[in-house]
């Protein structure tokens, strides 16, 4: 709830991407102005950088006295806001002797109400004059951490936005369903699912936090170092999804299984996301995170299984486990609606037809309907369609083709969408 509430109001006040999102209260406290954070650049260049407070202050790793930081004060902005999300859908399935439907809908509300906000903001220039001269402590364990690890560099934090009072965080998620079945000729069954005996169930769930006043919600940093990271362009990445397709049938098909069911949780996928980095560069993922969800457990034990020797990490080498994390980094970029519309298309025969699409678009080609004859039915196109248009890219039906349009090319979105369908057809089993 947290995470959500500081990512929707950045994304209202914030359009050019300098302020980063807190993402757990717990957090808040070690975010005062020049507080170390470590910011780690990520294993695909098109993942952001994390970051992730060191609980240290800039004087903790300084040799001498200490810096007294000149930070202003200033009102910043009266934020109140709303998010709502509605979800509908249906399915029908024939047996033989009859049919079986099932339908749902949900909708979600995420109020938040953090009232009159505040910058605080260092004075960089009086900051670097108070810092000539001055030298980091080499031995302090911080600073070795971060120089053995290349791809981690030093940061302090320069300017952040606080609550002035107490707030609000309320989310309402609402739910239902029915599953009805028709046999034989004129008979109808109903079927149960609830403790009611109706063919409807619901669930209804209101949850508030409050906020104390000080907290932190975004910040800024500056670099105290910089560190390279290397670019890939998608024919580079190839060998990772020829890596997939080799893999034994009963893998993939349990690996497809797995992440389809994972389609539906965007928090699983990014703890998932967390722990397969941690393996590609050579330590072992928080067990505490994985504990709470069995079904990663689960799927990290098959991956590493498949990677064998090669699940050492420290390199992009195409493997099992880069792959993987390939795929997942890929989804975790994805908006939530993206990944229930691709959810949705989880089939053989519609992601070899979006593998079709996603070829033909990066070479900039039409697509004949002949070559993706699943989309002729109307319901997948809808699907097909929508899931593109959440990746901002749109898909246009034109007498016997299908044509791709890419809305933004600094936008890293489509380039999610062919990563995760080449990934997924390299994985899900023939029908």
């Amino acid at each position: 709830m947290f995470a959500k509430a500081t990512k929707n109001l950045l994304s209202e006040i914030d359009t050019d991407g300098s302020l980063i999102p807190v993402s757990r209260l717990n957090d808040s406290d070690g975010l005062a102005p020049l507080a170390v954070v470590i910011k780690r650049n990520r294993y695909w260049f098109w993942q952001w950088p994390k970051y992730l407070p060191a609980d240290f202050m800039l004087n903790d790793v300084l040799v001498g006295d200490p810096i007294e930081p000149a930070v202003a004060e200033t009102d910043f902005l009266t934020y109140n806001g709303k998010v709502v999300d509605n979800r509908s859908g249906s399915a029908a399935a024939d047996l033989g002797v009859g049919t079986i439907n099932v339908g749902g809908a949900g909708s979600s509300k995420l109020q938040t109400s953090f009232g009159n906000l505040q910058k605080q903001e260092v004075d960089i220039q009086k900051l670097l004059k108070a810092s000539k001269s001055r030298v980091l402590d080499l031995n302090h364990s911080l600073i070795e951490q971060t120089r053995e690890t290349k791809r981690e560099v030093l940061t302090l934090v320069k300017e952040r936005i606080i609550t002035t009072q107490s707030c609000t965080i309320t989310e309402e998620v609402q739910g239902g369903g029915t599953c009805a079945g028709i046999f034989g000729f004129n008979k109808t069954i109903k079927v149960s699912v609830n403790n009611k005996e109706k063919p409807f169930v619901e669930s209804d769930t209101n949850v508030s936090i409050n906020i104390p006043p000080k907290t932190t919600l975004a910040y800024s940093v500056i670099e105290l170092d910089v560190s390279n990271t290397g670019h890939y362009d998608l024919e580079a990445l190839q060998g990772q999804f020829t890596v997939l397709s080799k893999l034994p049938s009963s893998t993939r098909s349990s690996l497809f299984q797995k992440i389809s069911q994972l389609l539906q949780n965007s928090i699983a996928i990014n703890v998932l996301e967390d722990a397969l980095e941690d393996l590609c560069g050579g330590t072992q993922p928080d067990q505490t995170k994985l504990d709470k969800m069995p079904a990663l457990k689960s799927t990290i034990e098959v991956v590493q299984k498949a990677a064998g020797k090669d699940c050492s990490g420290k390199q992009v080498k195409p493997s099992p486990l880069t792959a993987m994390h390939l795929l997942i980094s890929s989804l975790d970029e994805m908006t939530d609606s993206a990944l229930s519309d691709l959810k949705s298309c989880c089939t053989y025969p519609i992601l070899q037809a979006l593998l079709h699409l996603v070829q033909n678009m990066t070479l900039n080609k039409k697509s004949l309907l002949k070559d993706t004859t699943v989309l002729t039915n109307e319901k997948v196109f809808k699907k097909t369609t929508s899931l593109f248009a959440s990746c901002n890219v749109i898909l246009i039906k034109e007498k016997d083709s299908l044509v791709t349009k890419i809305n933004s090319s600094d936008d890293n979105l489509p380039l999610m969408l062919c990563v995760a369908v080449k990934c997924l057809a390299s994985l899900a089993p023939p029908a």
